[in-house]
């Protein structure tokens, strides 16, 4: 049954040294830390669902996000971390900051930002979206992100009710790298009438750390 409200356990690292590492290799050693568990590695025989676990980059730092009946499993798993172990290093973690909250569907205007690249559109879509006016270009990436924020909210069990509406009022486009492959990553600014969860993720690879979004106060 659907619900328009939503467990989330937000955990922030710290570490001691001045640790580089892009949220796709930190989801590696995650999932090979609780290959146990497949939300972590998010692979399966399933086919695709919203990623309930999803790897950040927040204000410098590496973050998870648990989401629903995970939210619970991260809160009990990630404080037992004591470093993150890459290739060629062992590093200690410093601190483990988590923060547990509910979200709660509610209609209200409401501006945000993507603070890392949104793949809105494969190499094909991105074809006909450069021969396009700035008008069209900014009416496909609105059609877009409405559906990605659909997609979103179904995969997490909620039920919208009424239309959901975007603008994007700002925006710039850059190459990105993801699965391999090059994509343009996207970074509007746009107002929608419905609240979005805090850095929650839309479009592709969003268990990768990217279309991660955070609201303007």
């Amino acid at each position: 049954m659907a619900s328009n409200k939503l467990n989330i356990c937000y955990v922030i690292f710290d570490f001691n040294s001045d640790f580089k590492i892009s949220p796709t290799k930190f989801r590696g050693f995650m999932a090979h830390l609780f290959s146990n568990i497949s939300e972590f590695h998010h692979h399966s025989e399933q086919s695709y669902h919203y990623p309930l676990i999803q790897y950040k980059r927040i204000n410098s730092k590496l973050a998870i996000i648990g989401i629903g009946k995970y939210a619970d499993i991260v809160n009990q798993n990630i404080p037992s971390i004591e470093h993150i172990t890459t290739e060629t290093q062992k590093i200690p973690v410093n601190n483990i900051q988590l923060t547990n909250s509910v979200f709660d569907l509610q209609y209200s205007l409401s501006k945000y930002r993507f603070i890392s690249p949104w793949i809105a559109l494969n190499k094909q879509n991105y074809e006909k979206y450069r021969t396009l006016s700035g008008s069209e270009r900014k009416k496909i990436l609105e059609k877009v992100l409405v559906g990605n924020i659909l997609s979103m909210y179904k995969g997490l069990g909620i039920f919208i009710q009424d239309k959901i509406e975007v603008s994007i009022l700002k925006q710039i486009s850059k190459p990105v790298t993801a699965h391999e492959n090059r994509f343009i990553g996207f970074h509007p600014i746009f107002a929608s009438n419905t609240k979005l969860p805090e850095f929650f993720g839309v479009g592709k690879s969003v268990s990768k750390g990217f279309g991660t979004i955070q609201e303007i106060k």
